[in-house]
């Protein structure tokens, strides 16, 4: 086969991975020979010598070519220059600093990671993994993290107990995993997908997730649900299709602040003469912003939407009474 043997076997595994991983509901032979640049006598020849010698876990069902259930593979080789190891080196030290879970899988990641490292950047994500080793155990949330990354790699349905916030109540549902996002607030993780107890795209905790079982159906994607786009008014994880125009003005203090970063949302930032300057954002919902709203305390004011505007004022209101107060 020389067409074929002109790419590297790594190379040919890896291409066949992960298209067999994006298209669990099975790949024809027709679209391996178009990946490999063969003819699909040459593909389904290939094809069934890598099958029957186990090197690919897949098998032929009908027309299409699908992976073997529980199928895994050893990481592949990849090759990385300096400034590509730094942004790796960054999304480690990112990972470590907004978690607050033991994630042996993370921390065996970023071992294998360091050893693909040049010795000083290698060292210091070593350092990174010790640091998250330590971080206390949970379990259950790592078993769900678990259950969802293999449904949501599979496109299988769960079965999921769910702590509903601020009511003792656990519900039972059957979910479809279609996204998992993480949040730095509360060094958090959600999954976004289709619930079939409400009967639409919802957001769930994993940390409120009580026990989570993995189902033999699998599902289709509904309503060309794309995560990109419905988080891409989000503030954090909670996205969806309305959207709040949001106004603030920050203080000459703060101003250069605003400024020096890309804010989630931002439409405009107008400066004004003063030195203040006045940012316009759009956002799903203005809840999820709130807890940074507060944290500019008076060097932040809410203009728009009015009950944004309400609502923090108050919390100023009741957080200056607390100060203001004499210690008993």
């Amino acid at each position: 086969m020389p067409a074929i043997d002109a790419l590297t076997k790594t190379d040919r595994m890896m291409q066949l991975q992960l298209l067999l991983r994006r298209k669990p509901e099975g790949v024809r032979t027709s679209e391996v020979a178009r990946l490999l640049g063969v003819s699909e006598r040459t593909a389904r020849r290939y094809m069934d010598q890598m099958t029957a010698s186990g090197l690919l876990p897949a098998y032929q069902d009908k027309w299409t070519w699908k992976l073997v259930e529980g199928a895994k593979f050893d990481l592949l080789p990849v090759r990385l220059d300096l400034d590509e190891a730094m942004a790796l080196y960054l999304a480690a030290r990112l990972l470590s600093a907004h978690s607050d879970k033991h994630n042996p899988h993370a921390v065996s990641a970023m071992n294998k990671l360091a050893s693909a490292m040049p010795q000083p950047i290698g060292e210091h994500i070593v350092r990174t993994a010790e640091a998250t080793a330590r971080r206390r155990e949970h379990p259950v949330y790592l078993k769900a993290l678990e259950t969802l990354a293999l449904a949501w790699a599979e496109r299988r349905q769960v079965r999921m107990l769910y702590a509903t916030p601020h009511a003792e109540e656990v519900t039972e549902r059957v979910f479809d995993p279609y996204f998992i996002e993480p949040s730095a607030i509360g060094y958090s993780c959600y999954t976004i997908g289709y619930d079939h107890l409400r009967g639409g795209i919802r957001e769930f905790k994993v940390e409120r997730i009580a026990r989570v079982d993995l189902l033999d159906t699998h599902y289709d994607i509904r309503q060309g649900f794309d995560p990109y786009a419905f988080l891409a008014n989000a503030w954090g994880v909670m996205g969806g299709e309305e959207v709040t125009e949001v106004r603030l003005r920050f203080t000459a203090r703060v101003a250069f602040r605003i400024r020096e970063s890309d804010w989630p949302g931002v439409t405009g930032v107008e400066e004004h003469p003063d030195g203040t300057c006045t940012m316009t954002l759009r956002v799903n919902h203005t809840v999820e912003m709130m807890p940074w709203i507060r944290g500019w305390g008076p060097d932040c004011e809410v203009l728009e939407p009015e009950d944004l505007r309400q609502q923090i004022a108050e919390e100023m209101k009741e957080a200056s009474a607390v100060y203001e107060s004499e210690r008993g």
